[in-house]
């Protein structure tokens, strides 16, 4: 009858295999895990970086080329525009980790309070206040939130 000190040392080159081929699985799958979602949130970044882009051009259509009829085609396609892409980018953020997550809310609720503020104009047909300030608001915010999300993927592996 072998001892299981015998039996050990018997196997042994059997049982560290076995020992490495379980630690390499674990690891392969660990990291394979890991960098799917790194490429999640790098092409969300990507797509987010880009509707960012496109906030801003809408931001500055809406305050620098006024004025805006009421009821045009051009302001409800610019609201709709706006507004759907706005919605993708608060989705997109809060997929992603911190800081963009809350940066892409706060854009967000921002948007809704400051929009409709960008074609507002005073009694001498200037930008009103109001205009000014949403227009100054929205842009540092897309700024917060692109220095947000580039953040993020400069922590990326």
């Amino acid at each position: 009858m072998t001892t299981i000190r015998q039996q050990l040392r018997n196997n042994a080159v059997a049982l560290i295999s076995l020992s490495v081929a379980i630690v390499a699985l674990g690891y392969n799958t660990w990291r394979n895990e890991t960098t799917e979602e790194q490429r999640n949130v790098r092409h969300a970044a990507f797509r987010v970086l880009e509707s960012l882009g496109e906030l801003q051009e809408i931001v500055d259509a809406r305050y620098y080329y006024l004025p805006f009829e009421p009821g045009a085609a051009d302001e409800g396609e610019t609201r709709i525009r706006g507004y759907g892409t706005m919605v993708m980018v608060r989705d997109l953020t809060g997929l992603m980790p911190p800081p963009a997550d809350a940066s892409g809310a706060a854009l967000h609720a921002l948007w809704l309070e400051e929009f409709s503020q960008l074609h507002r104009l005073d009694e001498s047909g200037r930008h009103s206040d109001g205009a000014r300030q949403a227009e100054r608001g929205l842009t540092e915010a897309l700024d917060g939130t692109r220095q947000a999300v580039l953040a993020v993927l400069a922590r990326l592996d």
